[in-house]
């Protein structure tokens, strides 16, 4: 079908014959190597038998404002395979793309919680994908309901990322709980170090301001062990699976695949953000020491001080407990909540007036207890990267579903 055989009227009679259909295409973590959802997107499969893509049709539907009616009415549909998705696996989440239009008026957020609500399908098994330039001037009402649906529990995340103006604004600014790193960038992420480095800093960046990250676009074995090693979490794209019509993919979800690789670069992420958390309590220990002034500071104090609340605990007793057993994970826990008890009496002691003095002892076993937790993470990262190319090679060219 050429552009200019595709009209309103058409776009409305496939519609009205039912002629849009999702497919979708699995998303798999870096965690555990296993498909954790889809993203939803959506054909036109006309009566005969052409397949029609978004780009031939979406871009008239938003401009005639027919996009509202699409995602209005595709959203039934959409929900049935949610309901059959959570019977096979609850934790599977999958997205969905919207418009800045979908939003302009309440009635399609209305409408997707009280369809969820009716099919007992939970809020967080939903996703719903925007991009920056949707929100950048989005009007207040936009804004709204799409914070509706974020506080009921549906995930919202910015596809595209790295391809705007204005993008930490706006991620500053708009309840994002996802952003999906751009084909282009994990497309350009082994030209050269440049394009390699941005790729790594954005997945650092999602990681300290605590949100999903999805890379797409995966399209080679390469690729997908850089990301692996950056410490990315998700990721999708054409060397894991092409989009899947509902029967493949709910055939694919039940063969239990499971991909290859340790999550390496989140040892790596951990042996940061301890740095970083020491770092920062000492920088304010001495600094509240050097300026009695502004002792009583703990109880407004933002760093975690219990040992499982710091990006280093929530890593250990979280995606870390697969290296259970590994002499060097072990060996990190009664470090970490020495370190930790004595972050809080370096906090305790600063608060009671305590000079400089009184804290350098607390803080050379302080620095002591540091250098033994980074010891282990880094024995383990360096015995992590060894297995992790070890059994890759072994597994290296083993394609598990070929798609056509």
């Amino acid at each position: 079908m050429t552009d200019s055989a595709i009209t309103e009227q058409t776009i409305l009679a496939g519609l009205d014959a039912g002629e849009f259909v999702y497919y979708y295409q699995p998303k798999v973590s870096l965690i555990t190597g296993k498909v954790i959802g889809a993203e939803a997107l959506i054909r036109w499969q006309r009566s005969d038998g052409q397949t029609v893509l978004p780009n031939d049709f979406i871009p008239l539907a938003e401009q005639t404002g027919l996009i509202k009616q699409i995602s209005y009415r595709m959203f039934a549909k959409l929900a049935r395979d949610l309901l059959i998705f959570s019977d096979i696996d609850s934790r599977l989440v999958t997205s969905v793309n919207a418009s800045a239009q979908d939003f302009a008026d309440g009635r399609f957020c209305t409408m997707v919680l009280e369809t969820l609500e009716q099919l007992c399908i939970p809020t967080k098994n939903l996703q719903i994908e925007i991009t920056e330039t949707t929100v950048l001037n989005a009007d207040p009402d936009v804004r709204k309901n799409i914070q509706t649906l974020c506080d009921a529990g549906v995930g919202l995340a910015m596809d595209d990322y790295g391809t705007g103006y204005s993008t930490l604004e706006t991620l500053s600014q708009w309840p994002f709980t996802t952003i999906k790193l751009d084909r282009s960038i994990v497309g350009r992420m082994l030209d050269n170090p440049k394009n390699q480095t941005i790729a790594e800093s954005s997945i650092r960046m999602a990681h300290e301001l605590d949100i999903g990250i999805v890379a797409e676009g995966v399209e080679s074995d390469l690729q997908y062990q850089m990301l692996l090693e950056s410490g990315c979490t998700k990721v999708q794209g054409y060397w894991l699976s092409r989009p899947l019509p509902l029967s493949d993919f709910i055939y694919f979800i039940q063969q239990d695949l499971r991909w290859s690789g340790l999550p390496i670069g989140l040892i790596h992420m951990a042996i940061v953000d301890h740095i970083q958390w020491r770092k920062k309590l000492v920088s304010d220990v001495v600094r509240i020491a050097t300026n009695p002034g502004q002792s009583g500071e703990r109880n407004h104090y933002q760093l975690p001080l219990d040992y499982r609340s710091c990006r280093l605990g929530k890593w250990y007793y979280g995606a870390g407990r697969q290296f259970v057993g590994c002499q060097d994970f072990d060996e990190i826990e009664l470090p970490h909540k020495k370190f930790h008890n004595l972050g809080s009496e370096l906090i305790d002691t600063v608060n009671n007036g305590g000079t400089i003095a009184e804290l350098t002892p607390i803080l050379t076993e302080f620095s002591d207890l540091s250098a033994v937790i980074l010891d282990c993470l880094q024995r383990l990262e360096h015995k992590g990267l060894m297995d992790m190319h070890l059994a890759h090679r072994s597994w290296e060219g083993h394609h598990l579903f070929p798609s056509a």
